[in-house]
């Protein structure tokens, strides 16, 4: 029997939320759709929006990240930073067919609030994200699996391997140490755990 890892088991759970929303994916790709830097800009850009965080350069991975791309309303670091344009592209993942249709309605909604959303202000993207996640828009869950990216990058450190709070943003924030094969020496419950045989086989 084969047994998937984690970061499998997540890649896979996210692939099908992205199948999932496919057929909602009916809005026209932008003007720009053929411009791979602008497309992945403004994915970074959507990325920061729901998962903000601090001015950067490069990503975990070494990356790059567009400077208009990070609006940089938090001090740690956010989606962009943990690779999640990389996991946009993953093809396990499977958003680059769901990307010129969702890219579309982000910017048919994005120029209500003022311009392209590579453009927009902190403020203006937040608006712009709001009505896509709204309950009232048909097309939520392609918002909801454009979503999902971000979190899973930065919660799941989904595309660094045996990931631990030195290589992994996410990790870092969340105050999570990762990966120790053999335990943390420094992590503890603090109580001294019961040796002998219980009734029920559990302690107390």
């Amino acid at each position: 029997m084969t047994t998937l890892s984690r970061r499998e088991v997540l890649t896979a759970g996210l692939g099908a939320l992205v199948a999932s929303a496919l057929p909602l994916a009916t809005h026209a790709p932008p003007a720009y759709a053929a411009d791979v830097s602008l497309t992945d800009a403004t994915l970074q850009a959507f990325a920061d929006t729901i998962l903000p965080g601090r001015k950067a350069t490069r990503t975990d991975l070494g990356n790059g990240i567009h400077p208009l791309a990070i609006a940089g309303v938090d001090a740690a670091p956010g989606a962009v930073e943990t690779d999640a344009l990389a996991l946009f592209h993953h093809p396990e993942v499977g958003f680059d067919v769901l990307a010129p249709a969702f890219l579309g309605e982000l910017e048919a909604r994005s120029l209500l609030h003022g311009g392209d959303f590579l453009h927009l202000g902190w403020g203006a993207r937040v608006k712009t994200c709001l009505d896509g996640l709204d309950y009232g828009n048909p097309t939520r869950l392609v918002w909801e699996a454009a979503s999902a990216v971000p979190f899973t990058a930065f919660c799941a450190a989904a595309l660094i391997r045996n990931a631990t709070a030195a290589t992994a943003s996410g990790y870092r924030v969340m105050g999570l140490p990762g990966t120790a094969p053999n335990g943390y020496r420094g992590f503890s419950y603090g109580r001294r755990l019961s040796e002998e045989r219980t009734r029920s086989g559990s302690l107390p």
